[in-house]
């Protein structure tokens, strides 16, 4: 028994050891491979912008369209959201009220 223990440590240290050379040589080479300055990219097509570009969309006119669109459905949704809830606090109240 005490020698599948010891095959089970003896890999665990192997792969412990692998796992540590291939993150410190990865750091190494992401360190001397890229020298990108700071950055942003576009919420729409991932391309690099600068960082003070708000919003954080490129010059692209597709971009831009795209953006507007989910800016709107996404304030739709949240007035949705809310006027949702307040409905269901609203009926709530009322049944309470009436059954006092």
């Amino acid at each position: 028994m005490s020698s599948r223990k010891e095959t089970i440590l003896k890999a665990a240290k192997r792969t412990a050891k692998q796992a540590h050379a291939a993150a410190s040589s990865r750091g190494s080479r992401k360190l001397g491979r890229f020298n990108a300055e700071p950055h942003r990219h576009c919420v729409v097509c991932w391309k690099p912008i600068p960082l003070d570009s708000d919003p954080a969309i490129c010059v692209d006119e597709g971009c831009e369209k795209m953006h507007s669109r989910r800016e709107k459905s996404r304030k739709r949704f949240s007035v949705l959201l809310y006027l949702g809830v307040a409905i269901f606090i609203g009926m709530l109240v009322i049944q309470l009220m009436a059954g006092v």
